[in-house]
């Protein structure tokens, strides 16, 4: 299982977001870092082809997705930074909801919320409404829905922000326990998630990679105690 990235641009009016972007994920865990604007959400909707894109390939398995069409979609599960959910629909209702969405057969719906339920931990409360869930309840029900239909490829898009230490230790459990036969993207700015699950760091600045590496090589390569350290010297580098 292969995803291929190779020299993907994206701009908006003249603001360049994403600068020939070329990288090759596996099977693993990814986190990629960089300030407000680095280009990470735009390289995550590219990738689920949300967005149109002017130049560049995505390969999948040695395929163009844009050739793949709904097969290739059906390998992906997003988690949004943030999505509008129903506040009166419970969380079972809710990933009823997203399964049709994602064309997943009814019986066969009902066996994966179950079951992803209990793997986040929310077994007990699938049947209350989402309006009387805490911030942390409401990241592993996006979570959840990330993971309907077994992808392949999971894409998280600050999956720990605004929840307490608490929460956070036990959403990176989670993702941490998925990473094995997928590959999985994270974007983040919350360094302690990466040295908690990320396989290989990915450091961008202005829509390019400035660094990557697994964590314990760029440590190694910045002289740095932690990544929070690695990361201010990466991004804060001379050009």
């Amino acid at each position: 299982m292969e995803l291929h990235i190779e020299n993907l641009s994206k701009n908006y009016g003249e603001k360049l977001a994403l600068d020939k972007f070329t990288y090759t994920f596996k099977e693993g865990t990814y986190a990629i870092l960089g300030p407000n604007g680095a280009g990470k959400s735009t390289l995550m909707h590219l990738i689920t082809d949300n967005i149109s894109r002017p130049s560049g390939q995505i390969l999948y398995d040695g395929k163009d997705i844009l050739h793949l069409g709904r097969s290739f979609r059906k390998v992906i599960g997003f988690m949004p930074q943030s999505q509008g959910m129903y506040d009166q629909m419970s969380a079972k209702g809710f990933l009823s909801y997203m399964a049709e969405i994602k064309s997943i057969p009814k019986k066969e719906a009902r066996v994966q919320i179950n079951e992803l339920l209990s793997v986040v931990n929310l077994s007990d409360v699938g049947h209350k409404k989402l309006s009387s869930f805490s911030g942390g309840m409401r990241q592993r029900v996006l979570l959840a829905q990330a993971l309907l239909g077994k992808p392949d490829i999971l894409m998280l898009d600050e999956p720990t922000a605004g929840l307490d230490p608490e929460e956070r230790v036990r959403i990176r459990t989670y993702i941490g326990n998925l990473a094995a036969s997928k590959i999985v993207l994270i974007t983040t700015h919350i360094t302690s998630d990466v040295e908690s699950i990320a396989d290989y760091v990915i450091f961008m600045k202005n829509g390019r990679i400035k660094s990557s590496g697994k964590p314990e090589q760029i440590l190694k390569d910045t002289s740095s105690k932690n990544i929070e350290e690695a990361y201010l010297k990466i991004i804060h580098k001379e050009e």
